[in-house]
């Protein structure tokens, strides 16, 4: 690839330092991360109506002029609504828009605008309720937003104007830059469109076919340059044997099994006869464990953990989040300690003085269990005789950090852990270079969790519900989509909802959380959370792993059609975990019959085994119309689920081209591709 692809966009004209800093925001640093920047979504505006022409429950595009306009804020609900009237010389229509901040500023009287949304007829009257709209200015073409119209994450002080003329001006300036990288048999073989094609495709479809070729060609070559990276250590570790054979009924492992509070399921007993199967050859262990929400996937790490001390060698314990690695070694703490193990945390913030005695003991092997975040594979941080490495939520890992931390050690064995549940059969392809074990059931006497549907208009009941909860004993979270408020944006934000709770429920005590924060400040929110100083605690999706409170029995999770089902499964197994049963509400505006059929399904069950393939079912193969582009598992592109076949067609070829290139200078531009992804880890294509 050309080096001016990698062009830092504020060299370019028209984009100043205040720009260039939004489009960091965003993760765009040069003109290469904006040609991977993919729309969200699209709207089909190939078509425009007269109002008079308006049918009810089909999509419509109008070009209207309004003529008057009414913002006010619900002193009910709290919600901000924003209504305006316009007409087309056929017909007028009404349209409103919920908890969007600022339309009083950018809508008046007399202003053109194209609206796109799904109309609807009360009294004879034409509404539109929370439509897509843009305006336009005096002297310009109504074709600029019409056709099918990319709809990218948007950003606040970036028009969204100016950020789809910027990546289209972007498009075609660069793409004769591009050099193919994908080896022209497989290009053949599986009837790709040339990187080029795709891209202008992605940005400017011309068709609804024409938008699929290219998202495949995309989604194939995520998974083929994961496939080959795991192809490779496939075969490295195939060559080796000098792994630390660990053995359980030693010492260590026998302590723990007796301080056990509970029995293993048969699940956990199944997968602790897998793991040490693995381990007593010489051979390095690499396998994935699946477990539900609450499964008990920490007791096999910490198994494991105890039976490495008495083969001699240390355990490293990573985790994604400093919370989530501070509840790992506080149970570490309590369940290996007590007969003699010596536990530690690295993490971020720590002080100086703290850290080097951290870095000293695990360097002399005082150490036998570390337990911390990236922290750990940070320069300095050495062991003596690192045998294993566990890592958890390992969704959250690339591979580059993977084997960041495998290089600690001579030959580690790998354990990495997950919640959220993938078919197996696609856990095949995703992880092909490990085994992969399952554990099934809950733990006995775990509760299972009410979920219901509930929508903006109890409001009142809902406030009532958490304030009987509460006292109670129990403890709430309230999952919002934003962090912060948007002038585009009509989801409802950590920031405004907290204030809206704090001024109804302030006696109950609230609290907010969100990935912006230090982790100083996360801690100490969790602590208050944790200690019933709040009882209420308002946040985004850093809640959805690691967080445990017993005491937490209501998840309120807002505009929930926006989020995944695994990733909601999450969310809903922050409560129920202590004595009391945990009820999860979904909280809706509005929504479409897809998103509410959708949302049935976590109405049904709680497995998140059934929930994942009941996922994959309703995905079935997309359009181009509202699909969300980022798919599972960390992939711009691809979905695992979605594109299950794509996937097992891309390993078939990297195993391939393994085998017949293992050094692949047949395919140099793949080579460089592959090297360049692997350096930097800026592929989201490569995490698992």
């Amino acid at each position: 690839m050309a080096a001016d692809i990698f062009e830092p966009v504020i060299n370019i004209k028209g984009i100043g330092p205040a720009r260039a800093g939004l489009l960091e925001n965003l993760g765009i640093l040069t003109v290469n991360d904006a040609l991977w920047f993919f729309p969200r979504r699209y709207a089909d505006r190939r078509e425009i109506c007269k109002i008079s022409e308006l049918k009810e429950g089909r999509n419509s595009v109008v070009v209207a002029r309004i003529t008057g306009v009414s913002c006010r804020r619900s002193f009910k609900t709290g919600t901000h609504v924003c209504t305006c009237e316009a007409e087309d010389g056929t017909g007028a229509v009404s349209i409103t828009w919920f908890n969007r901040k600022g339309l009083d500023n950018i809508l008046k009287q007399g202003t053109s605008i194209v609206v796109y949304g799904l109309p609807s007829f009360y009294n004879g009257k034409i509404e539109f309720s929370n439509p897509d709209f843009e305006v336009v200015k005096d002297g310009s073409d109504v074709e600029n937003f019409t056709g099918i119209v990319p709809v990218y994450p948007s950003t606040a002080g970036l028009s969204v104007r100016w950020f789809r003329k910027l990546m289209f001006r972007l498009l075609e300036e660069n793409l004769p830059l591009l050099t193919e990288y994908l080896p022209q048999r497989i290009i053949e073989k599986r009837d790709l469109p040339g990187i080029r094609d795709a891209l202008r495709g992605m940005h400017r479809p011309a068709s609804e076919k024409n938008w699929k070729d290219s998202r495949r060609r995309l989604a194939y070559e995520e998974f083929l340059f994961l496939q080959t990276v795991l192809a490779l250590r496939k075969e490295r570790i195939n060559r080796y044997h000098d792994a630390a054979i660990i053995m359980p009924g030693g010492y260590y492992h026998s302590a723990f099994m007796d301080a056990l509070p509970f029995q293993l399921t048969p699940s956990q007993k199944k997968v602790f006869a897998q793991v040490f199967k693995d381990t007593k050859d010489g051979h390095p262990m690499s396998r994935l464990l699946q477990g539900d929400v609450g499964s008990g996937k920490t007791v096999i790490a910490l198994g494991l953990a105890a039976a490495g001390v008495d083969a001699g060698i240390q355990t490293a314990i990573m985790a994604p989040t400093e919370v989530l690695a501070e509840q790992l070694y506080s149970q570490t703490q309590k369940l290996l300690s007590p007969s003699g193990m010596v536990c530690s945390l690295l993490k971020g913030g720590q002080t100086r003085s703290e850290r080097a005695s951290l870095i000293r003991s695990i360097k002399a092997g005082r150490t036998n269990v570390v337990v911390g975040t990236h922290a750990m594979i940070q320069e300095g941080v050495e062991f003596l005789n690192l045998g294993t490495v566990i890592i958890d939520e390992q969704q959250r890992f690339g591979v580059m950090q993977r084997g960041e931390m495998l290089s600690r050690g001579k030959t580690p064995h790998l354990l990495m852990m997950s919640a959220t549940p993938i078919p197996r059969t696609i856990s095949v392809c995703l992880f092909g270079d490990m085994d992969i074990s399952l554990i099934r059931e809950r733990p006995e006497g775990r509760k299972k969790t009410e979920t219901r549907l509930i929508d903006s208009t109890k409001m009142k009941e809902l406030l009532q519900f958490i304030i009987n909860e509460s006292a109670a004993g129990g403890r709430t979270y309230w999952i919002c989509p934003r962090v912060e408020d948007e002038a585009e944006n009509q989801l409802v934000s950590v920031e405004k909802r907290y204030a809206f709770l704090k001024k109804h429920l302030g006696l109950l005590g609230i609290g907010f959380i969100h990935g912006k924060m230090t982790g100083s400040a996360k801690n100490d929110e969790l602590e208050k959370f944790r200690h019933g100083t709040t009882k209420v605690l308002v946040g985004t999706t850093v809640l959805e792993v690691g967080v445990d409170v017993p005491e937490a029995s209501v998840v309120v999770i807002e505009s929930p059609e926006r989020y995944g089902l695994s990733q909601l499964h999450q969310l809903r197994g922050r409560v129920g975990r202590g004595d009391r049963r945990g009820v999860c509400l979904l909280f809706v505006e509005m929504i479409g019959e897809e998103a509410a059929e959708r949302l049935k399904i976590m109405l049904k069950t709680d497995d998140g085994f059934k929930i994942a393939e009941a996922d994959h079912l309703l995905r079935g193969p997309g359009k181009i119309t509202g699909l969300e582009q980022h798919g599972a598992a960390g992939f711009k592109v691809a979905d695992v689920f979605r594109d299950s076949e794509l996937l097992k067609d891309a390993r078939e070829d990297a195993e391939w081209l393994i085998s017949h290139n293992p050094d692949l200078t047949d395919d140099p531009a793949f080579a460089e591709k592959l090297d360049i992804l692997r350096k930097n880890d800026i592929s989201a294509s490569l995490k698992a």
